[in-house]
């Protein structure tokens, strides 16, 4: 195309047609100008098309790690739940003086111990590292800030607290009043029922430890709701780029 131009360009200059060699000069100019834009148009369309690979494989791995999270939610309130029973049991076996039988000691080791719960934060910190503003949706990209930094955050308080009351106290009852303790096995045999049942700290601090129990699994199913929220959030987004 510009060679075209230049030689009708050479002849009008030969023929000195000073106009019409301006109209052809502007119009090559015009020319080069909007192949300019297209191209420019075209580099922008490509860096939008990487920019959106790559939230759509971020989000992906958040969706795979916030499913994680709510498996591993799923199973720690089960066993928790467990545990208060297991506590109940044990206190009322103490407040109507119930004669000691071998079902109280898997009650024993379910209640007086804690549970981990594994948190899967790997893909939102690679998500902090490469910039949080990946996600160009606004309102989402806040939702899972919230949700790593607050709420994962505020669950793994009241796991934290659990532990630290098992090891303050819980670990030295086990350690110092029971002759058998097998968690695998969930058996824990105390060496004298009737001296335990009549020990007011014990019972105080198991009342306690139950609470605490309570208050890890309220905290638990509270996060796991916001993570059912944000994994439905998440869902959308993606089958929302899919379609665009």
């Amino acid at each position: 195309m510009l060679p075209f131009f230049r030689k009708i360009r050479f002849k009008l200059a030969e023929n000195n047609q000073f106009f019409k060699y301006s109209r052809y000069a502007i119009g090559e100019i015009v020319l080069v100008v909007i192949g300019i834009l297209i191209a420019l148009q075209i580099n922008n369309w490509n860096e939008e098309r990487k920019s959106r690979n790559v939230e759509y494989i971020a989000l992906t791995e958040l969706k795979k790690s916030i499913e994680s999270n709510i498996r591993n939610m799923d199973s720690v309130a089960i066993r928790i739940e467990h545990r208060i029973s297991s506590i109940k049991i044990i206190l009322r076996a103490f407040e109507e003086s119930i004669p000691y039988h071998d079902s109280l000691s898997s009650h024993f080791a379910w209640g007086m111990i804690y549970d981990r719960l594994p948190i899967n934060t790997g893909a939102y910190e690679s998500l902090k590292g490469s910039g949080t503003q990946i996600v160009q949706d606004d309102e989402l990209r806040f939702l899972i800030s919230n949700y790593f930094d607050y709420h994962i955050g505020f669950l793994q308080n009241y796991l934290r607290e659990l532990r630290d009351d098992f090891y303050n106290y819980m670990l030295g009852y086990l350690r110092e009043n029971f002759k058998t303790f097998v968690g695998a096995d969930q058996i824990a045999i105390p060496k004298d029922y009737e001296e335990l049942k009549r020990n007011e700290t014990f019972v105080l601090s198991l009342g306690i430890f139950l609470d605490v129990q309570r208050d890890a699994l309220n905290g638990t199913n509270a996060v796991r709701n916001r993570s059912v929220e944000l994994l439905e959030k998440i869902n959308n987004r993606l089958v929302k780029m899919k379609k665009e």
